[in-house]
């Protein structure tokens, strides 16, 4: 019965987002709570359940580190509900997060769950601007979701060996256009490597999104990204 109903949603999704494509927006959804920032005994992968608008378990036992496949919605309000994943009963456990996500007509939207400034699991939420990018050029968005103070990211092109150091607070994006090329990319603290360089290829005319995930205090920061290509 629960599949019939993940379907019927899904194929209403499809259906209107077929019939009105101009106003569809997309949203991934990121688990970016590692277990052992939640409690110290909990599975460092920490598998959670998604439901949306208390009709569809959209996701269940995304682990930590995992991007979603988009949701393409309709402009709107929608209810979101983060659990811990039961494979039995998905998403029947008491949430963790409760919330509610205001979907914008033609957005691209990173729905982020982490942890605030109080140590409490909440869903951080960054609007990607895909707008045109030139060509010989690649838009980075860089979404600082983890629970760590201001942090720096470098981006290094191993062709011209130029850096590029961008400082992001706590919960901010940064949106920049770099010479498409390879890179070696990296985030410090202070004096602290909360990720070691890291090559990835910034492709022309595409947007690449980052996102810092985990906690610094514990050492369980990671990077995890996904590359949108012809945004033209």
């Amino acid at each position: 019965m629960k599949n019939c109903i993940r379907l019927t949603f899904a194929l209403a999704l499809l259906c209107g987002a077929l019939s009105s494509a101009s106003y569809a927006s997309s949203v991934y959804i990121v688990q970016g709570l590692a277990g052992r920032n939640y409690a110290a005994r909990t599975d460092p992968a920490f598998p959670v359940d998604v439901l949306v608008n208390n009709e569809v378990c959209y996701e269940h036992g995304l682990p930590f580190g995992v991007i979603a496949n988009p949701l393409t919605l309709f402009p709107g309000t929608y209810n979101v509900k983060v659990s811990i994943a039961n494979t039995l009963a998905p998403c029947s456990e008491t949430p963790l997060i409760d919330t509610e996500l205001k979907i914008e007509p033609q957005t691209d939207i990173s729905a982020v769950i982490t942890l605030n400034s109080e140590g409490k699991p909440e869903l951080l939420t960054f609007t990607n601007d895909l707008t045109p990018v030139p060509a010989d050029s690649a838009r980075v968005l860089f979404a600082h979701a983890a629970n760590a103070p201001a942090v720096q990211v470098i981006f290094q092109n191993l062709t011209t060996m130029k850096s590029y150091t961008y400082t992001l607070n706590p919960g901010a994006l940064l949106d920049q256009i770099l010479p498409a090329g390879n890179y070696s990319i990296s985030v410090i603290e202070g004096t602290t490597t909360l990720i070691p360089p890291t090559n990835q290829t910034l492709f022309s005319q595409s947007a690449s999104l980052f996102y810092g995930l985990g906690q610094a205090s514990n050492n369980t920061v990671v990077m995890e990204f996904h590359t949108l290509r012809t945004v033209i």
